[in-house]
């Protein structure tokens, strides 16, 4: 099998010129063409009060109804086989848990995968006027939060249609996806985040490693800490953050960032954490940014992709 350790990949999507960008040192990888599955439902859950959403797309649709269906996307490239499952990193996008959509991560899936991962994007539920209480706060963050869990286990049942490895995942969130991705590396399973609940009674939502942009997990209308459980065997986060402040969220280095780290490292677990003080509220993380030297360092450590 080809070493994950040299792969070249193109970069697709955004009207861009095909350009090649190194990603591991070693042998060559690039798929021009991947395998797309488009809206694969992944979930369903009800409601809350008829005003949630799971898309900017489907939201004239969903506003009203009773039952919300979750979707994906998944690409698979043709290095990924029945006998060689390949890792598999879940993209999650931002939007403050009113907006946004699976389509937002779509090129960055697209481009991980030519490099040759199984990638995959999500819905979630989303919430209006979310911040209006904290109660509406915590509810759209655990509701959005019990989506992610469900897509993980969703994926871990058919890692042999999509030929994942299920070892080696990875869970990439901006934004509000960020925050979500956070919650992710601590609340994999045995944890049980309060208000979420299995589709797949037996299957870990653990995975290996998370990247966030633009988010911690102290938030003054979300009080995680009486929710969510730190200990060792959580997933290993990298976390980039502007310094010192965040405009958008008015999130600080000092008073989030920090505190933040401390907890995953308390445990036991490690949080690597990255200041970006020239970038607004999240950075790109896709082949052609200069912060992904950072995530691929990452994520060979953390997949162990040297033995693949």
């Amino acid at each position: 099998m080809l070493s994950m350790l040299g792969f070249l990949a193109s970069c697709g999507g955004g009207g861009k010129a095909a350009e090649s960008f190194e990603l591991f040192k070693g042998a060559v990888y690039q798929a021009t063409e991947v395998r797309e599955f488009n809206d694969l439902a992944y979930s369903t859950r009800p409601n809350w009060n008829g005003a949630q959403y799971t898309s900017d797309r489907r939201k004239a649709q969903e506003v009203g109804s009773d039952r919300l269906t979750l979707l994906m996307d998944v690409w698979v490239p043709p290095n990924a086989t029945a006998t060689t499952p390949m890792p598999l990193v879940i993209f999650v996008h931002g939007g403050g848990y009113t907006q946004g959509g699976k389509e937002d991560r779509a090129d960055d899936a697209t481009g991980y995968a030519r490099a040759g991962f199984v990638t995959a994007s999500i819905n979630y539920r989303l919430t209006p006027d979310n911040t209006d209480s904290a109660e509406q706060r915590t509810a759209a963050i655990v509701q959005a939060s019990d989506d992610l869990l469900n897509a993980v286990r969703y994926l871990k049942v058919n890692a042999a249609t999509y030929h994942i490895d299920t070892s080696r995942i990875a869970i990439v969130g901006t934004s509000a996806g960020g925050g979500l991705a956070l919650v992710g590396a601590i609340e994999g399973d045995p944890d049980v985040l309060a208000g979420t609940s299995s589709d797949f009674p037996g299957i870990s939502s653990h995975v290996a490693a998370v990247v966030s942009t633009g988010a911690t997990l102290i938030d003054p209308m979300f009080d995680s800490d009486p929710l969510l459980h730190y200990d060792r065997n959580d997933a290993p986060v990298l976390l980039f953050h502007t310094t010192p402040q965040d405009q958008t969220t008015g999130a600080t280095w000092d008073g989030n960032v920090v505190p933040t780290k401390q907890r995953i490292d308390a445990s036991g677990n490690s949080c690597t954490t990255i200041p970006t003080p020239d970038a607004p509220h999240t950075v790109p993380l896709g082949l052609d940014s200069k912060w992904w030297p950072t995530v691929r360092d990452f994520l060979w450590a953390q997949l162990s992709l040297s033995v693949l």
